[in-house]
């Protein structure tokens, strides 16, 4: 079995399929924070799937959790002109062999001033997949050799995006729950504000509520856990080494978590269009959207009078150019050009896959940040899928969590009878203090 280099590459069968390096030097604060990344990733070393292995520290707090969760010891050993990293479970990994009669010099020093990680840590995270740094530590705005130095916050996700690929969704080591189940806790974990508005919506249909609320958060509901779904999708694809099977299926569910988040926008409209009963008629006119000559459509008229503080946060300008955006590339989705598949790659990284864009999507992206949209290849305009879902679902999310939970739900709440208001105060209790339990699961998974 060949052994790819870039994990997301791999056969799913591979032992380990992600290997991590920890910098426990600059770590050593977090790894003592109980539930914090760094914590929750040392466990993982647990998993079949996941090896973590530690670089020297003299912490004796921090080692005895790394020894609790079955890392070894390490410890540089040098001769010569060459470098070692010793284990104490006998291994010996070659960090730089005698290929000169001396070392570099430098190679105990910082590789960015004021950081913890020196450049033989550099070297000897070739051993892994990853190197693990501090979130404080310098060394992450540095590209060395390879561009592979994330938090363990970091981890988690890669973790995370690169097992469910491959349908594992381990709670903790040797318990999966299902496909559906893991989504289910994934869309409420990233969009909190939908349980309270969802429950009151249910004990409240046709009693003070009209029915198409509730109709219109099921719809919500469903679009926000496919969302979770194609993003996944598209993390993984974009993460794997550029190549032309996977740009066709990259682009499919890129196309899909864009009007995902469209429709997501039209219910939430709809949402609000029917919790404060607006008087008019026409989809044309119940958007989120305000129109390029910035005149508000009656559906910002009204809801100007009705919840002025919802109407600042929808019609902020930066509110609206985050919408304007994903417009811009869904209408080029759906009635003019698809994105062209190309592959890039820069200097050291492996290659990606990334998607030709029009004019007028490009400098809409543009607007946002350079790091969504680039020129190259003679002025191409290109679209980089991972960083572009990342802030299109940080937008979802704000958007979402905003807009519900600027609904006033209680004031229907409060007009129930006492018993319906008591199940509802309960089950948001529930929610909100603990979600795995809430669903049922013995205790929140590690990656999720």
């Amino acid at each position: 079995m060949q052994y790819e280099e870039n994990p997301f590459d791999r056969d799913p069968q591979s032992v380990p399929l992600i290997r991590f390096m920890l910098h426990t030097s600059s770590l050593s604060s977090e790894i003592l924070t109980k539930d914090s990344p760094a914590y929750r990733l040392v466990k993982l070393n647990s998993f079949k799937e996941v090896e973590i292995v530690p670089l020297p520290i003299a912490d004796n707090l921090t080692r005895k959790i790394l020894n609790s969760n079955g890392l070894v010891y390490t410890e540089y050993y040098s001769h010569e002109s060459s470098v070692a990293l010793k284990a104490s479970d006998g291994s010996i990994h070659n960090v730089i062999s005698p290929f000169t009669n001396r070392l570099p010099e430098n190679l105990w020093e910082p590789i960015i001033p004021d950081s913890r990680v020196v450049l033989a840590d550099v070297f000897a995270s070739n051993i892994c997949d990853y190197l693990v740094v501090g979130v404080t530590d310098p060394s992450l705005k540095c590209k060395v050799a390879r561009d592979n130095i994330v938090t363990a916050e970091q981890s988690l996700e890669l973790v995370r995006i690169l097992l469910t690929a491959h349908g594992r969704f381990y709670i903790r080591a040797g318990l999966q729950v299902k496909e559906w189940s893991y989504y289910h806790y994934r869309f409420r974990r990233l969009f909190k504000e939908f349980h309270h508005a969802w429950t009151v919506a249910v004990h409240a249909r046709g009693k003070g509520l009209s029915e198409k609320i509730e109709d219109n958060l099921g719809s919500l509901r469903t679009r926000l856990e496919f969302i979770c779904r194609a993003y996944d999708k598209v993390a993984f694809l974009s993460l794997k080494t550029a190549n032309y099977d996977d740009q066709n299926n990259q682009l499919y569910h890129l196309a899909y978590f864009v009007m995902l988040v469209t429709g997501v926008f039209d219910n939430l409209a709809h949402i609000i269009k029917e919790f404060y009963d607006m008087l008019f008629k026409g989809r044309i006119n119940i958007s989120l959207r305000v129109p390029e000559d910035g005149k508000p459509k009656k559906f910002y008229q009204s809801l100007q009078s009705e919840n002025a503080a919802l109407y600042e946060f929808l019609t902020a300008p930066d509110t609206q150019m985050d919408i304007k955006a994903f417009y811009s590339l869904r209408d080029s989705l759906v009635h003019r050009e698809l994105p062209i598949g190309v592959q890039y790659q820069n200097g050291s990284e492996m290659g990606k896959n990334v998607f030709e864009l029009n004019s007028e999507t490009f400098e809409e992206l543009k607007k946002i940040s350079d790091s969504l949209a680039f020129t190259s290849f003679g002025n191409t305009l290109l679209l980089d899928p991972f960083p572009f879902i990342k802030w299109a679902q940080g937008v979802s999310i704000k958007l979402v969590n905003r807009a519900l939970s600027s609904i006033d739900w209680d004031s229907v709440c409060l007009t129930l009878p006492k018993d319906i208001q008591d199940k509802i105060h309960a089950s948001d209790e529930r929610f909100e203090q603990q979600l795995s339990q809430f669903l049922g699961w013995p205790e929140e998974p590690l990656y999720f």
